[in-house]
């Protein structure tokens, strides 16, 4: 369940709140309340990526970042889904075209363009790399956050997919890209929104950085347990968290008018002790636009309607999008001769080289993105 706190443009004091729950201090083991485990569950550990969460933070700069940037840079402007302008930059060699291009789809909660969070810019840093190499890349702000238009508050994965499509027909339509050399890098929920995107459009291949294979309901049933686990609590604390979100999904998932899965959300959270000035929220996440499309939404289907090469990679102590439980589900999904799935030792959800893959690391760590995966990103591409 991902608290709507967590995904608003604005900073506000709750999304604070859920920092703290969510990321105790080192080596501390918190005990933690049902309000407490409530509060982890829609709060930040829920989101897919804590983006969200550390999107109000100053941004300092890291070794990574680029000094310079030897290639061409344009700042564009091009149509997303429907009524919805996209603001971003593209880069690309300085080599003659046309090039092969990516689209850049970030992960859970208003980004900009670089994907910037816990004082890192993940996607600066790859696409400084990629067009290094000899690709071109098109990042962009999501809708509603930066200087693209749009309402990201009632944004739905239909509504990201459009988005993501409309980003694919502006790079086709550029003569110096090759348009049956585009491509999708999906971060974290983006790995939902690329295969959702490819059936509008037609990406020549698809790569995801911890993207998920199993249901929503899934993957956030196990990274509550993963982040719960890492701090320290008790398997019966870590037993009814699960239990009470996976009870929460049921409710959701069901197909009756919003009103009424309102009432019984609104029953049930309340009977295992959240607390009435907190329900706001929780029916933001649980029974909103966004919410209610993902309680149903089955990406094994987009991943087999595919039939492109992929790239899948994981980190083994991502406790966001667990390797161990996605990367198997993705193997026996993907069809085609040259993808691939492979699993960093050591990495966090963003790929940065970890100690616990706690999200309270992830500003700690002067590595944005470990360079170990770039180059095996970039050797993958020179293969197609």
């Amino acid at each position: 369940m991902l608290s709507r706190s967590t995904r608003k443009v604005q900073p506000n004091p709750d999304k604070q709140t859920a920092i703290k729950l969510a990321t105790p201090q080192k080596n501390m083991v918190r005990p933690i309340s049902i309000k407490g485990a409530l509060a982890l569950i829609a709060g930040c550990s829920a989101a897919l990526l804590l983006s969200a969460c550390f999107a109000a933070l100053g941004l300092t700069g890291r070794p990574q970042d680029p000094t310079d940037r030897p290639y061409k840079i344009e700042t564009v402007q091009f149509a997303g889904g429907p009524g919805v302008t996209l603001a971003g930059e593209l880069t690309m060699p300085e080599s003659k075209g046309p090039h092969k291009a990516l689209v850049l789809i970030s992960g859970s909660g208003p980004q900009d363009r670089d994907e910037a969070l816990a004082d890192h810019r993940p996607f600066l840093v790859l696409s400084d790399h990629l067009t290094r190499a000899g690709y071109a890349v098109l990042r962009f702000d999501d809708r509603g956050f930066g200087e693209s238009t749009g309402n990201f508050e009632t944004a739905t994965l239909t509504d990201f997919a459009n988005d993501t499509a409309g980003a694919f027909r502006f790079l086709a339509s550029q003569p110096e890209i090759d348009p049956a050399g585009i491509g999708f890098f999906g971060h974290s929920e983006g790995g939902y929104i690329a295969p959702a995107a490819a059936r509008l459009v037609d990406p020549a291949f698809m790569i995801f950085a911890a993207g998920p294979a199993r249901s929503f309901s899934d993957v956030l049933a196990t990274q509550t347990a993963d982040t719960l686990r890492a701090e320290g609590q008790s398997d019966e604390v870590i037993k009814k968290a699960v239990s009470d979100y996976l009870e929460g999904n049921k409710i959701i998932a069901q197909q009756k008018p919003i009103k009424e899965i309102h009432r019984e959300l609104s029953a049930f959270m309340l009977s295992i002790g959240l607390p009435k000035n907190e329900l706001e929220d929780i029916l933001k996440s649980f029974a909103g636009p966004w919410g209610l499309e993902y309680a149903t939404h089955k990406p094994e289907i987009n991943l087999r309607a595919f039939d492109g090469p992929v790239l899948a990679l994981f980190g083994d102590k991502d406790l966001q999008v667990s390797a161990k439980e996605e990367a198997p589900v993705m193997r026996k999904l993907l069809s085609n001769a040259r993808s691939q799935v492979h699993v960093f030792a050591g990495l966090n959800h963003l790929f940065q080289p970890t100690e616990t893959g706690l999200p309270s690391e992830y500003e700690e760590i002067e590595i944005t993105f470990a360079e170990e995966v770039l180059d095996h990103i970039t050797k993958w591409l020179d293969t197609l």
